[in-house]
Formats: structure tokens, sequence, C-alpha cells
């Protein structure tokens, strides 16, 4: 025969009360405050729903220029669906929206950008392992007519100890990489 004691009374009763908490939602926001900027970040997880949201906002003290993103994450049955809206400071948008399944070994990602201008891109990639350590990944970014932009491939083989690593990368002439923001130093 079991002994109920208080102890273990109160243990139990904390146990099944923090079970459902666990799995309400939680927001967490993180501001900064610097000499030129301002910002914040607002994630949102919901573990019921299996949804995720994240809202920034940062604006330029000196000038009140502002820049938000937005993004949610929402899982489904067989991956998750993602969607993300970033808006600069002049009011230009882009997006990106996809959605991520799951397959035997891997996964696949379909989707599409728009970038500011409103040019829209095709996403596509995939990934997969087997169960002997090799894997492979190959993402794709197609224009609105269907021409491949960027290609790249990763094979990774393991065989008798040794490891074999190949990235192959294409891109379509004319499609340099997009020059990177460089914050002025000094």
């Amino acid at each position: 025969m079991i002994k109920t004691s208080t102890l273990m009374l109160a243990s139990l009763t904390a146990l099944a009360l923090a079970v459902p908490a666990a799995a309400q939602e939680q927001t967490r926001t993180r501001t900064y405050e610097g000499p030129n900027v301002s910002a914040s970040t607002t994630t949102t997880v919901n573990p019921e729903t299996g949804t995720a949201t994240r809202e920034r906002e940062a604006t330029n003290l000196n000038n009140g220029n502002t820049a938000t993103s937005s993004a949610v994450l929402q899982r489904t049955e067989t991956g998750a669906t993602i969607d993300v809206v970033q808006t600069g400071p002049q009011g230009n948008s882009r997006s990106l929206s996809g959605e991520r399944t799951r397959t035997e070994n891997g996964s696949t990602f379909a989707g599409t950008a728009t970038g500011r201008g409103g040019e829209t891109y095709g996403l596509a990639g995939s990934r997969s392992r087997d169960g002997q350590g090799n894997s492979q990944a190959s993402q794709s970014v197609t224009d609105s007519a269907g021409n491949v932009l960027a290609s790249r491939d990763r094979n990774t083989t393991r065989s008798q100890g040794q490891v074999s690593h190949s990235v192959t990368k294409t891109r379509a002439p004319g499609t340099g990489r997009p020059p990177r923001a460089r914050r002025p130093r000094g």
C-alpha cells in the first residue's frame, strides 16, 4: 500500500499544474536603446497551436527612419510554413513565403520571394541523410520565367573511414551576388 503524504500530494499537484502551463503561449520582448538606434524584438511561441511569431522594429534616432520585420512560422502535419515580410525605412517591402515538408530521410522546401522592386523569385531546396552518414542538400533560385539564377548542391559521403565533401555552385551570367550592406567604421 502506498502512503500518501502532504509533500507527495503537493509535488503531484505542482506537477499537474505545471504541465498545462508549459503548453501555454509564451511571449518575450527584448529592447535595445543605443545612441543612434532604438530597437525591439517580440517573440511569441504557442506550442499548443504550433505557431511562432517574431516582430522587429528599429528606429534611427537621428532621422526617425524605421524598419520593421514580421515573421510567422506555423507547424503543419507534414512540416512547417513560413511567412516573412520586411519593410525598409523608405517603405519598400520584400517578402518570403514557403513550406518545408518532411520526407522519409530529410525535407524539401518550396516557396517564393518578392524583392523590394517587386521582382518575384522561386525558391526550392531539399536535404536528405541515409543511415550510413551520407547526406546531400540542394538549393535553387529561379526568376519569374523559371530560369535558374543560382543553385548550390552539397554531397557528403562516408566510406571506409574516409569523408568526401563536395559543393557545386552555379550562377546565371549577369547575376552576381548582391552587395552586402556594410556599416561605416569609426
